[in-house]
This record gives C-alpha cells, structure tokens and sequence, in this order.
C-alpha cells in the first residue's frame, strides 16, 4: 500500500507539501499541486482521514444545509461553495431540509455530531436560535441567502432590497405602472426586502401602492390558482416575479389565460439560468450573483477556522439586471 512517503518521493516535494495539498495547509502553488495529486492517482494513495482527524482534531469537512437542492439557485449556490471549498483542502457534507425547520434542526446537530469543522446553512426561517448555540459552542457557522435578523452570525446575501428596486424602475421606465409582484412568503426577510424595495420603486414614481398586488403563493409549493386569480382580478400589465419557480408559474398562468406576452402582459424575473434564454420571448431577469455569493460565504468560515476573530461579518452582494424579450414597452 502506497505511503505519503511514497507520494513526495514520486511528486518530487516534501511530505510537508503532500500534507499541505491534501489536508488544507499553507499554500501550494498550482505547479505543485498538480504534481502531488497526479502522484496520489498514479500510486492510488488514501490518507487515513480518521487518524488525521484524531491528530488535528480537524475533519476537513464543511457541512451545508440547503432548503431544497432541486432548486437550479441553491444547486447552483452548492457547486460555487463546493468548488471554494474543494480549493481549500475541504469536503463539503450536504443536507437537504426540504423547508422543514424541524428536519434542518435535526440536520445540523447530525452535521455538529459528525465533527464538521463549519457549517453553512440556508435556513427555512430568519435566524434559527439553535445556530446561535451550535456557535457558543464552538462551531463556526455562517448564514447563507436568507440572513434576516441581529445576532453574532455571519451572513452573507444579496442586497434584496436594492435589487428589487432596480427591477421595478425598469419595469417603470418602460411605461408600466400596473405591476403585480408574485411572492413566496413574506416570512423570510429576503423575501420582504424585495416587496418593500418594490413598493418604494412606486412610491418614488407616484403610482398608488395597494398590499392586495402583492400575492404570496406558498414556500413549500406555490399555488398556480392564486396566480391565475390575481391576473384576471388585477388585470396587470407586468408582473414582477420574485423567485427563480415564481418566474415559471407566472408563465405558465400567461400561457394559460392565452395573454400576448409580452405584448399583453410583460414578466421580469429573479434569478437567472438556462432555461431563461430556451422558452420565447428570452426572460428579463434580476441575476444574483451565484459565484460570488458561494465564494465569500466559504472564504468567511475558512477565515474562522484559521482564527479570525473579527466582529460578525454581513456582507451584502449586488445583483445585476438582464434585460431579454419578455419586458415589452408600453
């Protein structure tokens, strides 16, 4: 069975050096690194990561939970945090809590007790207490997308507020002032900012703002009726979608009242993805920005894990707007 010894000697560097490219040490340069994984393939090494653990007290691993991987964002968030941590000498564990508060709950201590050395949650409700004492505790932990409330967590997020003012004003200037805005709940902080940057987008252009053009369609699983019912009650002629699934619900009911779009009916979307530029007319949509927001948040927690002991960081991404076929001028 090949050694470390065996590797550094193939790699031609030092055991310190294989140790650093395997378990997340100093930098190595990418010349390196390459040299010492090709030597590992080549001879078909596998550290004993159990007594690595019980030497370093370190297990390598991040764990991460998500509210539903089936979403095209939060996968997308899982490959950028993925990668930022593959890049460091870490795994990444992932959970899937399915918008259940009690499955994430449970989740995390499973994550806790399996000596994760991080964690990285997108949690179902704003500022989950039980993260706050996973913190106490010792476990470095970082909020991610959904960062609603005050407290000694890291967050990291998009400027919501921001991004959904700047859609509206586009929406605006392109001559609409009868703009129905879709919802998940208004339960999660991100989700208010984006109505209340909406609602401030028409206050400042002097269009009468009425709560009832604010529909919420459900978290867990948004309803196609109350689309439909707002569309033909409200008669709007563009509708702002605050979710990446909302987009497609929107269109779908457009498609179902047979409405000209966007002749008839404009849509402008949040999130952006491949499928936006595959169905006619190609989606206009805020894009938050996947990558960055995978990166920062990983660069955080690694931070603490090598001892930052900073204040609580929250950092806040901006999102940029793609403007495609489904907005139409009036």
């Amino acid at each position: 069975m090949a050694t470390i010894k065996d590797v550094a000697k193939l790699a031609g560097v030092s055991i310190a050096t294989v140790s650093n490219v395997l378990n997340g040490g100093r930098y190595v340069s990418p010349e390196l690194r390459s040299a010492v994984l090709q030597a590992v393939r080549t001879l078909g090494y596998v550290p004993n990561g159990v007594a690595q653990s019980l030497r370093s007290r370190k297990t390598q691993t991040l764990g991460l939970i998500v509210p539903d991987i089936t979403n095209p964002f939060f996968s997308g968030l899982v490959q950028a945090l993925e990668r930022s941590a593959r890049d460091r000498g870490y795994q990444m564990l992932l959970c899937n809590s399915e918008e259940n508060a009690e499955l994430e709950f449970d989740l995390a201590l499973a994550l806790a007790s399996r000596q994760v050395d991080g964690l990285i949650v997108i949690p179902t409700q704003d500022s989950p207490e039980y993260l706050r004492k996973l913190k106490a505790d010792g476990l470095p932990v970082v909020l991610l997308d959904r960062i609603g409330g005050e407290d000694d967590l890291d967050r990291v997020g998009v400027d919501n507020f921001q991004a959904a003012r700047v859609g509206t004003e586009f929406l605006i200037r392109q001559g609409h002032r009868e703009i129905l805005l879709l919802v998940s709940t208004l339960e999660l902080s991100n989700i208010r900012d984006r109505a209340e940057g909406y609602r401030q987008a028409l206050a400042a252009a002097g269009i009468p703002q009425d709560p009832q053009w604010v529909i919420e369609c459900g978290k867990d699983a948004p309803s196609l009726e109350a689309v439909l019912e707002a569309i033909q009650h409200h008669r709007p002629t563009a509708i702002f979608a605050s979710t990446n699934r909302l987009s497609l619900l929107a269109i779908q009911a457009i498609r179902r009242l047979k409405l000209g779009f966007p002749e008839e009916i404009s849509l402008l979307g949040f999130d952006d993805f491949e499928w936006s530029t595959l169905l006619e007319p190609y989606l206009s949509a805020v894009v938050q920005p996947i990558e960055a927001l995978g990166f920062q948040a990983a660069q955080i927690l690694l931070d603490r894990l090598k001892g930052d002991t900073s204040p609580p960081k929250r950092v806040l991404l901006p999102c940029d707007l793609a403007v495609r076929q489904s907005v139409q001028r009036r």
